[in-house]
């Protein structure tokens, strides 16, 4: 893949062109990532204490789904969301949330680390050391995102 990048300081608007031979997986990632950037960087509206907030992305450490409710942890305080778990796993795919169970996203770059347990279920312990568990039905698509030789092709 080549990049190719312009300044044009008479632009009025920046302009993102793709030129492919084939429209294959990665070219779609690439557009999805572009039309949902600005949605994408501008986090989440949350709820708590009856107020609102905005939170950066960034600070989520994970989002859990209880009783039909969407919540976002951060290091400090938990956050109710706006959003179904699938909307958020869909809108930050591209970047580093992931689903780790049935009813939990983490964001991957606030793990501290990861350790096998029973099962084949693995521990990850987040930067502000709580403990999240990966099914062993999600392990195997975490370790192939963080290149940790997970599913085979």
């Amino acid at each position: 893949m080549l990049l190719k990048l312009i300044e044009n300081r008479d632009a009025e608007d920046t302009k993102i062109t793709i030129e492919y031979r084939k429209k294959e997986e990665q070219v779609n990632k690439i557009i999805h990532f572009i039309e949902h950037l600005s949605e994408i960087e501008s986090g989440f509206t949350a709820k708590s204490e009856g107020n609102l907030f905005h939170i950066n992305s960034n600070e989520i450490l994970y989002i859990e789904s209880v009783e039909r409710k969407t919540f976002g942890y951060t290091a400090d305080h938990v956050y109710e969301l706006d959003c179904k778990l699938y909307e958020i796993e869909e809108k930050y795919r591209l970047l580093d949330y992931m689903r780790i169970s049935k009813s939990c996203i983490v964001n991957l770059k606030r793990i501290y680390s990861l350790k096998p347990d029973f099962g084949g279920k693995i521990l990850v312990t987040m930067d502000n050391n709580e403990k999240l568990y990966i099914s062993r039905q999600y392990a195997p698509a975490l370790k192939e995102k963080l290149g940790l030789g997970g599913r085979r092709s």
